[in-house]
């Protein structure tokens, strides 16, 4: 075989590998009922990052301490994004409580489940699959928010792993406020059919997340990816840089992956 074509093998073949590749960015983020701010502030905070999906945990709908607004639509609007649910959990406040979802494409379908609970909030699994021409695969973002009380927490994670595998989808990412630390048993259970992002890819130092990052560290927001599927995490990382004051929008840091699905 001559040089030239050789060469031009090998263009093909890196193309080959390449070029199925999109990117696709995904950012969890408690925002605290928007108590401290609003939804479009908190939408204008996270815009720089341009996500393409956004999980959201402590939301309010129309409650008195938001002054009456639909948080999770101000927050899409500011993204100019028209894709966007809000999934109840209690009322309150003389409004609504739950989790929701901010997304850039169109989603095909939703999947709503309530796990077991403790208390007055019912907490909720929350999916949706993207309806993309840009993706190959169908797309499966996952959004739940935890119980903290620890006597029902086993029960809610047999039940959240046992409920995902009737969503349909062929790359699945779980995340969210899991109110667990990465070294509890919890955390291990999850972790044995789930890829933690957080480990994965690189900083925005772009530094090995491997090598730099222990399961000491304390967190309770998690971007996880289903073993075994098509994807690879290019960069992962709390947001927390100098453009505000972050502890003045909510008690969480929005944390970000930014991945390779087909």
């Amino acid at each position: 075989m001559s040089n030239l074509k050789k060469i031009l093998l090998s263009l093909m073949i890196c193309g080959a590998t390449v070029s199925w590749a999109k990117e696709f960015k995904i950012m969890t983020y408690n925002i605290y009922g928007g108590r401290l701010t609003n939804g479009q502030k908190l939408g204008e905070s996270i815009k720089p990052y341009e996500p393409d999906f956004v999980s959201l945990q402590e939301v309010d709908k129309f409650t008195k301490r938001s002054n009456f607004r639909d948080v999770t639509q101000d927050f899409a609007l500011e993204l100019g994004y028209n894709y966007y649910y809000f999934q109840k959990a209690m009322d309150f406040d003389k409004g609504e409580f739950g989790i929701a979802f901010v997304s850039k494409y169109d989603v095909k379908n939703i999947y709503v489940h309530e796990l077991p609970s403790a208390g007055n909030e019912k907490r909720q699994v929350l999916a949706a699959q993207i309806n993309s021409s840009k993706y190959k695969k169908h797309i499966l973002v996952i959004n739940t928010h935890l119980d903290y009380e620890p006597t029902v927490k086993s029960t809610q994670i047999d039940d959240l792993m046992t409920v995902i595998d009737y969503f349909r989808g062929d790359i699945k990412f779980l995340c969210g406020d899991f109110n667990l630390l990465p070294t509890t048993e919890h955390y291990q259970k999850i972790a044995e059919n789930w890829n933690d992002t957080y480990f994965e890819g690189k900083d925005l130092e772009n530094k090995s997340n491997l090598e730099n990052r222990n399961l000491e560290t304390q967190r309770i927001d998690y971007i996880m990816a289903k073993k075994g599927e098509n994807y690879r995490t290019k960069q992962s990382f709390f947001i927390n840089d100098d453009s505000q004051e972050w502890t003045k929008l909510s008690d969480h840091l929005p944390y970000m992956a930014v991945l390779e699905v087909e």
